[in-house]
């Protein structure tokens, strides 16, 4: 049989080396049956595989396991190496660098490096469905220690939504190892299934919105009136989301045939969205690109100076453009409306009463039903409109009965 165990051993009383006896259970010497190794046992399995041991029984119980997996056709030489391959530690280090390009990548290494810590330098054919679900029930959010405190927050529950984001990222990796043939397909843990229902945002009406567009007009126009024109961009055009608006540079900007071209929008198979103008809008890209002039590589949402510790030419954060929506909310009195709810959700919520829920989702460009159900806050009225024709077949038929008769 394949594999063998020797020792350092010699024989006390002839000096030769001591001998693998699998029937006697140890290493013995050949002329001196009562002469055994009693350690440092190393187990040899082929060119591939040298490990030491300190007692014989354990190094039995390793090449036993061996040959096991070489009868059932499972047997990888990699799994035994001092480097560790195959190690959770290992390939999902190698799938971060993999996922590098990913939009997403900042919150796949948090997921990842998450689990790092939990699955450290374990086999990853070793790991089962049901260390999965230890792993995700484990995890708990914890708060960031404030300035003068004594010591950090207590821990506090993760959401199921957010463990369910865990979750699909390790998921993802272990897909990504049955590509490469880490793993089988055997061998493809059962993931637990987290049950969440995603909360509705909070929108308002066109009245408000209108209302709060305008007091950001008022508090940033003189400053810069991109602030006031990227707002009243995300409420008018609602398949434009803030990320790729503020991606936006001098040359996407085409100004005679009205149109905005975005390069690798957010959640796009194909690389490129075109947006069409109003008039009216078209009319203000030409008046803000000529009072501030800059090439066609320049980002257009830019501060052009006037706020202390801002340089002018520097992009607008990413959370810029919410900042000034939430001060305008505090100006009017509006509470726990966040850009998104005001100004996309609210008018794809409007865009559903006025044409329909099916022009709506296409306007928003909402690839799941689901996704857009959460955003868009209005029920069509196919249920009412059924109602009036069942009605309406049932009062054809009544027939009223005089009683007295």
């Amino acid at each position: 049989m394949k594999g063998n165990i020797i020792s350092r051993e010699k024989c006390f009383i002839c000096g030769l080396s001591l001998k693998h006896d699998e029937r006697r259970h140890g290493l013995f010497c050949p002329d001196h049956p009562q002469v055994a190794a009693v350690k440092n046992f190393t187990v040899r399995f082929g060119r591939e595989i040298q490990k030491q041991f300190r007692s014989y029984d354990l190094a039995a119980q390793f090449l036993n396991g061996l040959r096991f997996k070489t009868s059932e056709g499972s047997f990888d030489a990699k799994d035994y190496q001092a480097d560790k391959p195959y190690s959770f530690t290992n390939l999902s280090e190698k799938y971060l660098r993999r996922k590098s390009s990913l939009k997403t990548i900042k919150e796949a290494t948090c997921h990842i490096k998450a689990a790092q810590q939990y699955f450290g330098d374990r086999n990853v054919k070793d790991i089962n469905g049901g260390d999965i679900e230890d792993y995700l029930f484990s995890l708990q959010i914890h708060p960031k220690k404030k300035r003068g405190a004594e010591k950090a927050p207590a821990p506090l529950p993760m959401s199921e939504k957010t463990r369910a984001n865990y979750a699909s990222r390790l998921h993802d990796f272990w897909k990504w190892m049955l590509q490469r043939q880490v793993i089988s397909l055997a061998q493809m843990p059962i993931f637990p299934k987290i049950d969440f229902e995603l909360g509705y945002r909070k929108i308002t009406d066109m009245d408000t919105q209108e209302e709060i567009i305008q007091t950001v007009y008022e508090m940033t126009h003189g400053l810069n009136p991109k602030i006031w024109l990227g707002i009243d961009l995300l409420a008018t055009y609602v398949n434009l989301r803030p990320g790729d608006l503020l991606k936006l540079k001098e040359g996407d900007i085409d100004t005679e045939h009205g149109e905005l071209v975005f390069h690798y929008p957010t959640k796009r198979k194909n690389k490129l969205k075109v947006t069409r103008l109003l008039d009216h809008h078209i009319a203000i890209f030409k008046e803000i690109k000529t009072q501030y002039p800059a090439l066609p590589e320049t980002l257009f949402f830019r501060h052009h100076g006037g706020i202390q510790s801002v340089k002018a030419g520097q992009p607008f954060g990413p959370k810029y453009l919410r900042q000034c929506w939430k001060r305008a909310c505090e100006q009017l009195g509006v509470e726990g409306l966040d850009l998104y709810g005001g100004t996309r959700h609210t008018t794809t919520t409007e865009i559903a009463r006025q044409a329909g829920t099916a022009n709506a989702r296409k306007a928003s460009a909402h690839e799941t039903n689901r996704a857009f159900d959460r955003y868009c806050q209005y029920q069509d009225d196919t249920a009412f409109d059924m109602a009036k024709i069942v009605k309406g077949k049932k009062d054809k038929k009544i027939v009223l009965i005089n009683r007295a008769d």
